[in-house]
């Protein structure tokens, strides 16, 4: 994805690239740096399992089921703001199904290892987004 962000600085006319705002700039770092931040716990947690093979639960894992993403996007998104090109956000845009359906296969992978601990984990917490009412 960074090849096709350095391509879209290179393809597109100057006027649509980022624009030197300080605020924009500033918003850019803060997205990335979230982003990195949060990634970052998510492979502090994951090594856990790695090695154990259990359940994640714990950390990020307790608000999203997918938090490898989450913070993949994150990241991805302040770095389209630092470099701004519609390109970029069009490819992430492109990119999100291919993520979902990523997911859903390893959501079923999760069910076939831990059974009904993760039917009740997947019920109770968000694929991407935290879940903040029980309905």
């Amino acid at each position: 994805m960074l090849i096709l962000l350095i391509l879209g600085q290179k393809l597109v006319p100057h006027l649509l690239r980022f624009r030197e705002n300080v605020f924009v700039l500033i918003v850019g770092i803060i997205v990335t740096f979230l982003g990195l931040i949060f990634w970052a716990w998510v492979v502090y947690h994951m090594r856990k399992a790695f090695f154990d093979k259990t359940l994640l639960i714990t950390g990020p894992f307790k608000y999203v089921r997918h938090p490898m993403y989450v913070g993949l996007y994150l990241l991805f998104t302040g770095i389209g703001i630092l470099f701004f090109s519609y390109p970029w956000f069009l490819i992430m845009i492109l990119f999100m199904p291919i993520w979902y359906f990523n997911c859903r296969i390893e959501e079923r992978q999760m069910m076939v290892i831990h059974g009904e601990k993760y039917f009740e984990y997947k019920k109770n917490v968000g694929m991407f987004f935290p879940k903040f009412m029980k309905i």
